[in-house]
Order: structure tokens, then sequence, then C-alpha cells
């Protein structure tokens, strides 16, 4: 038999009493387990998050990023499930019922306030504050991180059904409504009040603990920032107070101006003390030149102690109006003071130069010779030159004090640029800092400000008082529960159909006994009247005389009997009944059968065409070579008057069987019942009888097939069928358009 859907729904059908009773048995189970299941209430909340699309500071930054809007989401449902939310819940719904004088059907009921007032220890009511619920919780708490042991730890973290984190975690729904801000939360409970206030005090909490996570997050990050800008700002006050010191110490109002200014004067001052160095080399040249043409005596005159007086009081004066005129460090009190003494002094410097021309006019005037001429213009020259020397040589001290002065400026500053700049790159530095600190903070106060407007969670839908409990389960746990009775003994059967061992159909025997099926025979069963038993064992035993008859024709020897052996593994396999049908066939056909067996049933067959010989099970059965053997009462006249000789041998496995004999039959037929397994003692025993004949190879009558089996020899079984179960066996079949008649 094919394994179709036909086989399965016949096969199913074949047990359908277990298949009945057991979903009924489950289905009642069920039906009687649930009787005092309690009612349930249910209620839900909805809370806009805003995650999505809510208002957002940072307007540069519009667009959406889905995975962090997942992954926001995923945090929120996280959080609100998390194990120290729900302790809080559960916590602070135990203190508010603690700290209730009496049942309030609005926060909890009768019976289950007066329960709980049963279970709660002395110990326990003595921190309960009433009318105080924040109070009560307070106490609450410390007593439960006091120890592990104590009664509010092993409330909240047992089975208790209204307090307990595993209960109330369990009755807990979570879903965000597709793609929105929106997130519902349900949650069910026996008692209405329960259900209420405890999705009541479950909003509460994970909206102020999202609040306190996300604003903590900002806190510490603008917190972190500010104490980076407060150090900043010291350094850099400390870097601008070290420079300030610096010019303050060194006298410097503007480095780079001073210095700029100074090698501006600087370079002046090269340029006029190059031109006075020139002048004074020039009129001391001159004046050498000058002394030189005067004669002895009058170099002598101009020598005298009194012109040499006034040219010392001449040098010094022009020495001091040059340092006060030349003079760079100087205020404009001190200038003020300085023009007044240069006045004083250029007065006395030219009553000296009109003193010391009329020296010189008196000398010349007493000494009158054809030289004066020349001589007095050589004196004047000399007088000329001698004022001009000695202006330019008092010039050129001072410009030589100042050229050291401008020596040593220089030294000083030149090391006080190098610190200068070392003290702007430190201010640089520290300034940079400063600002990059500074824009941080500025971020992260704008983070701050759009975290907190993000995490503002709204309750848009506050949680209800159910008034009505949710519909039962009860009739969908029986149905479930027949369902699961029903595919549970399904396949059982199934499988146990599929790892059958035993033959059941002709392609098993044929796959096991590694012989083909000559014919199958049916199991015949008096329950069910609706097949026609009759005209299956009919349509059997033609098939098996058939192929005995077929046989006939096919022998070499004619005028002899076509000797035809039934042999069987294993006992009661059904021989002799598969030779009363089959003789009895044969006879009805007119053939004279000689009918060989061991047995001595009577089969209920008379008449002229059936003879029959009955032997002993013995040991001489190794011995006997030929049917006349048999025959030890000479009973037979005539063996050749028969068409056929029906030989029947007992099993082979436990009794002796001819085999001299086996190696002249002419056909031979394994008959084996199809409801047992083929094992290792039948495969031994079938290959030693193979060795024995030298025939033709046996084939196999398979007795006691299954009634459906034998749609495979006669087609449709003869039954009576409703209309509705043809239709339903050609829908199974997939035949919505077979007809019976060509027409």
């Amino acid at each position: 038999m094919k394994f179709n859907l036909l086989f399965f729904v016949r096969l199913l059908v074949r047990h359908m009493g277990l298949l009945v009773a057991m979903p009924i048995i489950l289905g009642s189970l069920v039906f009687y387990m649930t009787r005092d299941e309690p009612k349930v209430y249910n209620s839900k909340a909805r809370v806009y998050t805003g995650i999505a699309t809510g208002s957002n500071i940072e307007l540069e930054n519009t667009k959406i990023d889905f995975r962090a809007t997942n992954t926001a989401y995923d945090n929120l449902l996280n959080l609100i499930k998390a194990r120290t939310t729900i302790e809080i819940v559960g916590l602070k719904l135990f203190a508010q019922h603690m700290a209730l004088d009496s049942a309030d059907i609005k926060i909890i009921s009768h019976a289950k306030f007066l329960k709980l007032m049963e279970d709660v220890p002395e110990e326990v009511k003595e921190l309960v504050v009433k009318g105080d619920t924040e109070k009560t919780y307070e106490n609450f708490v410390q007593l439960k991180e006091a120890n592990h042991t104590n009664y509010i730890y092993k409330l909240i973290n047992l089975d208790h059904p209204d307090y307990s984190i595993e209960k109330i975690l369990g009755r807990i729904g979570l879903r965000r409504i597709s793609n929105s801000d929106f997130v519902d939360i349900d949650f069910e409970s026996e008692d209405p009040a329960i259900c209420q206030n405890t999705l009541l005090i479950l909003c509460e909490t994970f909206v102020q603990l999202n609040a306190d996570i996300k604003v903590n997050q900002s806190d510490a990050v603008v917190k972190y920032f500010q104490g980076q800008l407060n150090k900043s700002t010291d350094h850099l006050h400390d870097a601008e107070d070290e420079l300030l010191d610096f010019n303050r110490t060194n006298n410097i109002i503007n480095y780079y101006e001073q210095t700029k200014h100074i090698a501006a004067e600087k370079e002046e001052f090269e340029i006029k003390f190059f031109e006075v160095q020139r002048k004074f080399h020039a009129s001391r040249a001159v004046l050498s030149v000058l002394e030189s043409k005067l004669e002895t005596h009058d170099r002598k005159r101009i020598s005298s102690q009194s012109i040499m007086e006034i040219r010392k009081e001449l040098s010094t004066l022009n020495f001091e109006v040059s340092m006060m005129t030349l003079g760079m460090e100087k205020d404009s009190v001190q200038r003020q003071k300085d023009a007044v003494e240069v006045t004083k002094k250029m007065t006395r410097i030219e009553e000296l130069e009109g003193k010391l021309t009329a020296h010189i006019d008196t000398l010349y005037t007493t000494d009158y010779s054809t030289r004066s001429v020349a001589s007095t213009s050589v004196l004047a020259d000399w007088l000329q030159n001698t004022i001009e020397y000695e202006g330019y040589n008092a010039q050129l001290k001072v410009m030589e004090e100042k050229r050291k002065e401008f020596e040593k400026l220089y030294q000083e500053f030149s090391p006080l640029g190098a610190t200068m700049k070392r003290l702007e790159r430190k201010i640089d530095i520290a300034e940079r800092e400063y600002l990059s600190l500074l824009h941080s903070l500025g971020l992260a106060k704008l983070r701050q400000q759009n975290v907190e407007l993000k995490s503002n969670i709204k309750l848009t839908e506050v949680p209800f008082y159910p008034i009505s409990p949710k519909p039962s389960k009860r009739m969908l746990l029986v149905i479930v529960a027949g369902i699961v009775g029903f595919v549970l003994v399904a396949a059982s059967i199934l499988v146990l159909e599929l790892l059958d061992g035993n033959i059941n159909t002709a392609n098993r025997a044929e796959d096991k006994i590694e012989l083909k099926v000559s014919s199958i025979f049916p199991v015949i069963s008096a329950k069910n009247k609706k097949i026609d038993y009759a005209y299956l064992q009919n349509k059997a035993v033609n098939a098996i005389s058939r192929n005995v008859i077929l046989n006939q024709f096919k022998k070499e020897k004619e005028n002899t009997p076509v000797v035809n052996m039934l042999f069987s593994t294993q006992e009661n396999e059904g021989k002799t009944f598969i030779c009363k049908h089959l003789i009895s066939k044969l006879c009805e056909l007119d053939y004279n059968i000689l009918h060989v067996t061991y047995d001595d049933e009577d089969i209920g067959i008379s008449g002229d065409f059936y003879s029959k010989i009955i032997y002993e099970i013995s040991d001489k059965l190794y011995k006997i070579s030929n049917v006349q053997e048999f025959d030890q009462n000479a009973e037979i006249s005539e063996f050749n008057d028969f068409d056929f000789v029906i030989l029947e041998i007992p099993s082979i496995i436990k009794n002796p069987f001819p085999v001299k004999l086996a190696s002249t039959m002419d056909y031979t037929f394994l008959v084996t019942r199809a409801n047992r397994a083929w094992g290792e003692a039948d495969k031994n025993a079938l290959e030693l009888f193979n060795e024995a004949t030298t025939g033709p190879e046996p084939t196999i009558i398979l007795n006691g097939v299954k009634v459906l089996e034998m749609e495979t020899v006669v087609g449709d079984l003869p039954k009576k069928r409703s209309l509705i179960r043809s239709w339903i066996k050609k829908v199974v079949q997939f035949r919505f358009f077979t007809k019976k008649t060509v027409a």
C-alpha cells in the first residue's frame, strides 16, 4: 500500500475509537481542573514617549535615526520590565495596602485585605504609618535591605501573586503601537483595584526612573565640563597675571612698540653719532693744522692759564648741555627743568665764547707786524674751530655714554622677547582651551535641555478601573486539550505504523524476504458487515488458483500432475486454510486434485475430483524423493490421473522437510502471515530451503493482509458507501473527475 493521503485517513479511521476517546478524556480533565479558575481583570495605560518625533532643541539635526530610535524604545521597554522597577512597584503597592485602616475597594478588595492582614507578621505591621504611604514605603525599604531573611525580602522575591517580582513581571504586557511614539502597557490581576493601582504605580515609577537616568547622565556631562572650564579659567588668569607681573617687573608697556621705538632711536642715534664723530675728527684735524701754522710764541699765548680755564669750562658746559639735550628716559617735568637749565648754560657758553674772543683779540693787538693780517686770520679760525671742537668733543662723549645705554638696553630687551613669547604662547593655549571647553559646555547644556525635553514622558491614557473580567479561556483550554489529545494519538499511530516491523504489505514482503509475491489473501473479520468478504475471498482464491493453473502450461512433461509445494518457515501461517480454498476452487473447475498433508483436519471437500493423503511428521521425510512415497498404504492406483498435487509440509524451522523431494518440485509457495516480522531464523531457513531446491524460485502467498491492501488486486473494495463517503474518498485521492463509465 502506498503511503498517500488515503492511507493516512484510513489508518486514523481504523483507530477512530482511540482518536475520539483521548481528546474527550483530556478535555474533561482540563474542564474539571479549571472549575475554580479565578476571574482575571485587565487594565491598560498608554504613554507618549516622543522618542521618534518629539520636540528637539537641536534645530540643525532634523533627521530621524531609526536605529537609534529603536534602541531608545528597547531601552525604555527594558527599563519598564527591569527588576529594579518591578521591585519598587511591588513594594509601593504593598505599602499602599498596609497603610490602609480598612479595605478600600478602590485600592484592594475586602477578601484580599483580610488575607493580607492575617499573613503579615507583627514586626512588619509595626513599621506601618497609617495614612502615610511614603513613610511606610521608606520603612519597608530599610527592612528589606537589612538582610535576606526578612518578610519583606521574601515577599518581593518569592511567589506572592500580587507583590512578587516574578508574578508582576509575568502579568505585564508591553507593545509599541506601530511606528508611533505611543506605548501600551497592559496589566491583569484577579482584583480590579490592584490591577489599576499596580499599573498606576508602574507608570509613575518608570517615568521617574527614565527621567533620573537621562537627566543624571546629562548633569554629569555638564558638571564635568563646568569643572574643566573653571580649571581652564584659573589657568588663563594665572598666565595673564604672570605676563602682567613680568611687564611690571621689566617696566614694559608695549614690548613690540617699545622695541620698535628703541630700534628707530638707535638707528637715528647712530646716524647722529657718526655725524658728530666726523665733525669732531674734522675739527680736530683743522685745529691741528691751524696750531701748526702759528708761531711758537703764539702757541704759548693761546695755551695761557686764562684761556685754558675758559676752554675747560666751555668744554664742561658743552658736555652738560649735550647730556641734557640728548637724554632719553625723561618725563615732561624733568624735560622742562632741563630746558631751563640748558638755557642758562647756553647763556654762559655764549659769555665764555665772547670772553675767549676778547682774550684772543687782546693778545694780538699788541703784536702788530707784517704777518699780523695772516696771524689774526689764523687765530680767528683757531678760535672758531676750538669752540666747535670743544662742542663736538662734548657731544661725542655724551653720545658714547648714550651708546653704552643703548647696548645695555638691548641686552635687557633681547631675553625679554623670548620670555614674552613664551608667556603669550601660554596665554594663547589657555585661551583656546578655555574657548573649547566653553563651546563644549554650551553643547552639553543644549544636550541637557534636549534630554530633559525628550525624557518628559506623558501619560495620555490613565489606567482605568476594570469593571468586567476578561473572557475566560476555559473553553479554549478544553478545546486545546482535545486537539492536543487528538494530535498526540494521531502522531503516535502514524509513528507506530511507520516504525512497524511486520510484513503487512506485498511490497514490504518482497523487500524483506527478497522473493516475489504471487498472491495475497485477506484477513476475514465478521465485525465489519459493510465489506463483502466472500467477494474478496473469492478474488484472492482466484488469484492463487490462476497462478497454479498457469504453471500447468509451463510444465515440460505432459500427462503428469503438476506438483505444488506449500511450505512455511513458522507454524500457524495458514497453509491448511490456503490449501482448503485453493483445492475447493480447482475442484470446482473439474481438476483432479491430490492433497498430500500432515494435518488430519477435514477441510470439508468431497467428490471424485479430490483425493487426500495424510502422512506423519518424522525424520523419514528427509529420505522421501517422490510424491508416491507418501502413499504408504497404496491408496492411489495411478498418480498420473491427477492434474495437480498440492503438497503441504510443516514449518521448516521446527520440523524436517523432504530435501530430495524439494529439488523435484515443479513449483513451491512460501505461505507467511502479514502480521508478523521476518526474522533471522526465517531468513536462514529459507536460504537452506533454496539451496535444496533446483526448480523455480519460490513465490510468496501473503496470508492475512489487511483488507485495504486488497485494493491492489481488486481495485475499490466492494462495500456499501454513502454519497458523502464516496465524495470524501475522491477528494483525498484527488480524483475529482473520475467516472464509472465512458459516457
